[in-house]
């Protein structure tokens, strides 16, 4: 209900875009749920080609107050209501978490960078949002051919709004950073990288999927081994890990990586192999070509309240399933082993879910927006 108390708010703004007079310099981001992923990425490219010597950037961010003082060159952070005004001017506008529902004029271009390949059902795929309006965009970013008919469907757009570019947070897969690297590896040996993704009607999922005594058990067999594990909350989950303290098994929240000044990416690029069950973040680790292994004991149910843009999300997902924790360590001896027997299968999938693998996603939106690539 609130939600469409919003949008009939935002409705008469729509009209008044048409009429306003774009900024041809101002280059406009947003994002209610913090600054990162494919529009922080985005931004961030943009400054390394010094853009912002050439146009104003105007950030709108739900936490621009950490952003403000040590803001670049002709780049402003405000707050999301101050932002309407500015993304009313803007001629480009970016955005992944959230929007505005305000509707484009043809003077502007407004990119909707999204957060990740989808696999699980989203938009209008949803049950019960059918009907619902997400086209407030020019362009929607998809990271290859297959996907352009499905984000036609989530968004209810026509696939000429798609274009194929790849995701710009997987550019940083493939760069390097040696200290930022080895601070996260440390003395391992192994790292490996568990990113669930939310589940509304299981809050206590990661915490719960192992019981405190075989968590003390893992930790016992990765100690063992020079191996290291971190779990990232995602950002929605709530559940405290206070007085989980292991040796070898970090949790890690969202805060924590922003008080670090690192992304999901940079522990992705990290990471020697990865855990994680149907979040998106999967489909960009086969980039890497490194093994995956699936937390899957409640699929059925997954199935029954969210749903799946494939009718056989298997075929897409390359990698063990695990069901219980003798499947868990088995996984974890493979890693440590060299044991990799889904390199072939995750090879082909990447190939249909990925057009590119080579870190210049963000050079190919730019091109599709600003018609070039400056150096």
């Amino acid at each position: 209900m609130k939600k469409e108390i919003l949008k009939a708010a935002f409705k008469p703004l729509t009209w008044v875009n048409k009429f306003i007079k774009k900024d041809e310099k101002l280059i406009f981001f947003y994002s209610n749920l913090g600054f990162r992923d494919n529009v922080k990425a985005f931004y961030d490219y943009l400054i390394g080609q010094r853009y912002n010597e050439r146009y104003h950037f105007v950030v709108s961010i739900n936490d621009a107050k950490d952003y403000i003082t040590n803001a670049p060159d002709n780049v402003t952070f405000v707050g999301n209501r101050q932002g309407i005004k500015y993304f009313i001017k803007a001629k480009y506008a970016f955005y992944c978490f959230g929007k505005y529902p305000i509707k484009p004029s043809k003077k502007q271009i407004v990119v909707n960078l999204w957060h990740g390949t989808p696999l699980k059902k989203i938009g209008n795929l949803e049950r019960g949002l059918e009907k619902t309006d997400y086209n407030f965009f020019t362009m929607v970013v998809a990271s290859s051919p297959l996907y352009k008919p499905i984000m036609a469907k989530i968004f209810g757009c026509d696939e000429s709004q798609v274009i194929i570019t790849g995701n710009p947070r997987n550019d940083e897969l493939f760069v390097k950073d040696e200290k930022v690297d080895a601070a996260i590896r440390g003395d391992a040996q192994k790292v490996i990288l568990w990113l669930p993704t939310y589940r509304e009607y299981d809050e206590e999922y990661v915490v719960s999927i192992l019981k405190k005594s075989q968590l003390e058990q893992l930790n016992e067999k990765l100690k063992e081994n020079h191996c290291k594990m971190i779990v990232k909350l995602h950002p929605l989950q709530t559940v405290s890990v206070r007085g989980l303290d292991y040796s070898q098994i970090e949790f890690a929240s969202q805060k924590d990586l922003n008080k670090k000044e690192i992304s999901v990416y940079t522990l992705l690029r990290n990471a020697d192999a990865l855990i994680t069950d149907y979040s998106s973040v999967y489909f960009d680790y086969m980039l890497l070509n490194r093994p995956i292994a699936f937390t899957v004991e409640d699929i059925e149910e997954y199935k029954k309240k969210r749903g799946f843009v494939f009718d056989n999300p298997y075929e897409y997902m390359p990698g063990m399933k695990l069901s219980d924790y003798d499947d868990l360590e088995q996984y974890i001896m493979d890693v440590i082993n060299g044991k990799d027997s889904f390199a072939s299968e995750r090879e082909k999938v990447n190939m249909i879910i990925n057009s590119y693998n080579d870190g210049n996603s963000s050079r190919r939106v730019e091109e599709k927006v600003f018609g070039r690539h400056e150096l």
